[in-house]
This record gives C-alpha cells, structure tokens and sequence, in this order.
C-alpha cells in the first residue's frame, strides 16, 4: 500500500470533491489523480529503475501532485523545502545518495544512488537538525498503522475539513495530509505567513480540524475576532502551548478539543496530552500515545515506537532532556545542549522559556543557550513585548518565580521572532542575534 493507490481509490469513488484547497486554486480527487498519473508516466518514460527523487516546488499542491506521481511510478519521493537553490539540491543528493532530482528541472543526481528498498515508499528529511537534513525512509506501515489511533484522537472522518499552513516539506504537514487522504477528507492550506490571510480562510471555509505550530497560533490568536463553532480539534506540536494561549484558544474555538503532542520526523507521535491536562501539567507534553513506550536513562528521552523511520533501533533517544512527573506525565526540558550549567546549577531553556510566557507583557518568547566569556555559558532571552511594557518589569517579574542562577543574561526585545522555514522558531538566528550583541 502507499498514498498513490489510496488517492486511486478515492478519485473512483468521490472524483468531484475537494482534495486540497489552496487560496485561488481547488484541486478534487479526480483532478489530483490525472496530476500524479501525468507525473507518474514522466518518470516511467526515463526508462529506468526505481529510484528516490528529490522534488523541489513552491506550491504544495504541485509538491503533493509530483510525490504521488514518484510512488505511482514506482518510485520513492523526497520532499525538499521549496526554497532549496539548484545548487542546495545537488549537494543534498549527492551527500544524501539520492538518485534524481526535480526542481522543475528533472536531472540525475547522485549517481551511486542505491536502489531504494522494496518496502520504502517515501524519503523524509529530518526538518529540526542543524547542517545537512538527514535522510530517512518510512514504509506506508510506519504511519499508515498509526491512522486508526490518530483519526479517533483527532475526530478526524471523511467529512473532516482540515487547515494546515506551510510546505508539505515540513513532515508534520505531511502527516496531517496524508491522514485526511487516508480518510477520504479535504485539506484547506495557507501557502503564506500573513495570519489576516489564514484568518479569511477560516471565515471562508467551516473548517473543523485546524493544525498550527504554537508560534502560528499565537499569529492566529492576534488576528482573531470571533468564534468559530465548526471547529472540533486543534492540534498543536514541536513546542510547548502556554495555558493562556491555550485558553485563548478556547474562546474563540469553544466547542473544540486542543491536542498538544510531542513528535518527531524520525518517530511520528511520541506523546499528547488535551487541554485540560495541560492546564493541571502546563510544564507537560503528555502520556505516551498508544504503542509507544517512553522511559528516561540517565535525564535523557528514550522512546520505543513500531511508527519510526526503517532503521531507527528500538529504543532510541533524540537526545531530547526531560522526567516524568508523580502522575506520569513527561516533562520536556529540551535537546541536549539546551540545558546550562550555570554554577553547578542545572537549567532548563524551556523552562525559563515557559516561566517568560507567563510574565504579563510578554507576547512571545525564546530562550536559548549562549557563549559567555566569564561563565562559559549562559542564558539568552528574546522576547516580544506588548507595546508599553518595558524589559525592566518583565525581567523584575521573571525574578518572582525563578532562581537568580535562572535568570537570562543576556536580553533582546524583538518585534516578531525569527521563523525557520517549517514555521519554527529559528533558535540559531536567536542565539546568533543574542552572541553578536547586534
């Protein structure tokens, strides 16, 4: 099985509805298959073996339409981030071994690309790591098993209209999509980072599943002037969600359950947890999910998953930080390296982080571990302020709940936080900004 067959199956049966929606442009299953069988011959007419190609396009709808066209043809998609030059894609194939490349431009690529493994059906880049993505590959078991679980916990059936923003390069969108494909449901997508736009969209569209990042929803939440009772899920991941955001959340989606998970590229869902655990554990990420095992060693995340990459040993640690609380639920502490020893004195960025957002004033927050000349090592706070509030009071309010050794070092008030190109925070423009002193 792969998204190919399953996209076959549903343009058969409903061919006239809409399989994803994007400003200006619709495109039903019918319309998606024609594009992915269209696509699929272009590779079957190279007259060669099965491959990985890399795609590269802006739009998603044409990055969805190629990537089936690959798995039609026999082949295993990679999806890269739709800015990556000519010049990008070449050194990540060649480095990554993958055999062609397709930015509009289809050319071979490594050519000591080996043939890629019967049961793979697509290449996944590791969205969060630092240099050269990683290259991974995932059988259609390694998410599609996890469909059931994740359509009861997201009330996600075929008449699900989804909302999601961003590249399909960013694996959590994929995931997302490939859910609803899998049910036979509609994604609206938001190919921009202009909120008052993904705000139209849900004024235009009774959409009842909305997935964001938390620093997009706070975006959202600015913008927002009204309710919206179609909504039935959000669901948030790759960062912790404050309980006042949270709340916010609630108010204008009232009828809606908030999902926050804790996930990764290499391992799909890890943990979650809803709104009303996070209100009692706002430091959490949750329970383990179903078939998924969690355990610490040493303050190190060890997770055992049947939903991983091929290859990825069970267990298996990202090096990611955290305990588990007296009632089982897993606190994050953050990647290895985002912990400081400040003076014997362990410190958790996320936690600081956490402790900022709830300082009156403070709209958005990242901290970060920074070089320091006299330590060593310490904390840096960027912060987005609301207008009128001096970085004195909130730095003055922050001593309230923290130890002096907590305290940030360095500070740097920003009118909006970087993002990276999967809509996260871009931590190493922070940490840059905050050690140049510019």
């Amino acid at each position: 099985m792969d998204y190919a067959k399953i996209l076959e199956q549903w343009a058969r049966i409903q061919p006239d509805k809409p399989c994803l929606v994007e400003e200006g442009r619709t495109l039903t299953y019918g319309r998606m298959a024609a594009l992915a069988r269209a696509y699929g011959k272009k590779l079957e007419g190279l007259g060669i073996p099965r491959q990985t190609v890399l795609i590269v396009r802006q739009e998603p709808a044409d990055q969805l339409a190629a990537f089936l066209g690959a798995e039609q043809a026999g082949w295993v998609p990679v999806l890269g981030h739709p800015d990556l030059s000519p010049e990008g894609a070449e050194e990540l194939a060649r480095v990554r071994q993958i055999g062609w490349i397709d930015d509009g431009n289809l050319r071979p690529g490594c050519g000591d690309a080996p043939v890629p493994a019967p049961e793979w059906c697509m290449g996944v880049l590791s969205s969060g790591s630092t240099g050269l993505p990683k290259l991974m590959f995932r059988t259609w078991e390694s998410w599609g098993d996890f469909f059931p679980e994740q359509d009861r916990k997201f009330q996600v059936d075929r008449d699900t209209l989804g909302f999601a923003e961003g590249s399909m390069s960013f694996t959590g969108n994929l995931n997302v999509w490939a859910q609803l494909l899998h049910a036979g449901a509609t994604l609206v997508l938001a190919t921009n980072l202009r909120s008052t736009r993904w705000r139209a969209l849900l004024d235009r569209y009774p959409v009842t599943l909305l997935y964001l990042v938390p620093v997009k929803l706070k975006l959202l939440l600015q913008v927002l002037e009204k309710e919206y009772p179609s909504l039935k899920m959000v669901l948030a991941g790759s960062q912790l969600l404050d309980a006042e955001t949270a709340r916010a959340l609630k108010k204008h989606f009232p009828r809606s359950q908030i999902l926050l998970y804790y996930g990764a590229s290499e391992l799909d869902y890890i943990t979650w947890l809803t709104y009303e655990e996070l209100l009692a554990h706002p430091q959490s990420v949750g329970k383990p999910c179903p078939g998924v095992k969690v355990e610490i060693r040493e303050g190190m995340i060890y997770i055992d998953t049947p939903y991983r990459v091929d290859g990825m040993p069970r267990p298996c640690t990202l090096e990611d930080m955290g305990y588990f609380d007296r009632d089982g639920y897993l606190i994050f502490q953050g990647r290895r390296g985002q912990v400081v020893n400040k003076g014997g004195l362990t410190v958790s960025c996320s936690r600081v982080e956490q402790a900022l957002m709830k300082v009156p004033g403070v709209r958005d927050a990242c901290v970060v571990p920074i070089r320091d000349k006299e330590r060593g090592e310490d904390l840096g706070a960027a912060v987005v302020l609301e207008p009128g509030i001096p970085l004195a009071q909130v730095r003055k309010a922050l001593r309230k709940n923290l130890l002096p050794g907590e305290i940030p070092g360095r500070w740097k008030t920003w009118e909006a936080l970087p993002l990276s190109g999967v809509g996260k925070v871009d931590c190493r423009k922070v940490r840059d900004n905050l050690e140049s002193g510019v």
